[in-house]
């Protein structure tokens, strides 16, 4: 079976987000995971973290492969303004719709398999005047599916949301 290559998003850029990519980063994967943000904002987030981090290049039209421990594939979306752990600004919600856009769109051209979301703030990103109501409705969007439902799994457990 062909190695998977998964879209992740890395969420609100002063949340948690990049704090968890940094984490599971510091495992090695069985799929492909291609990190969608600031390398920057990782790169530093790591070092305040204190955990080890290299960040290399995604290169779409290599062969997909699962990363050593400790280094990420990064599909670099720049920052609007510097992010602060801790301070929301309203200022880097394009920067969270991009990284969504860019990893929807690749799973719907087939360069992804899959898309995995960090946690955005969704008041930070309507308060940039954007109507953001999730990341469920925004892929229904972006896909035209007029029903869109989330789904969570574990296991063999299968839960949908109304």
């Amino acid at each position: 079976m062909p190695v998977q290559r998964i879209a992740v998003t890395a969420g609100e850029p002063a949340g948690i987000g990049p704090d968890l990519i940094i984490e599971l980063a510091q495992r090695r994967q069985n799929c492909e995971m291609i990190v969608v943000g600031d390398t920057e904002l990782l790169a530093g987030r790591a070092r305040q973290l204190g955990r080890p981090l290299h960040i290399v290049a995604y290169q779409p039209e290599q062969p997909a492969s699962p990363a050593p421990a400790g280094t990420i594939k990064a599909a670099h979306i720049p920052l609007v303004e510097k992010a602060v752990a801790g301070q929301l600004n309203p200022a880097n919600a394009s920067y969270v719709l991009a990284t969504l856009e860019y990893a929807g769109k690749g799973c719907l051209s087939g360069e992804f398999a899959a898309v995995v979301t960090a946690p955005v703030q969704k008041s930070v990103i309507c308060e940039s005047g954007t109507a953001f109501s999730g990341h469920t409705e925004y892929f229904a969007e972006l896909c035209g599916a007029e029903l869109p439902v989330m789904l969570l799994c574990a296991d063999r457990l299968r839960v949908a949301l109304l």
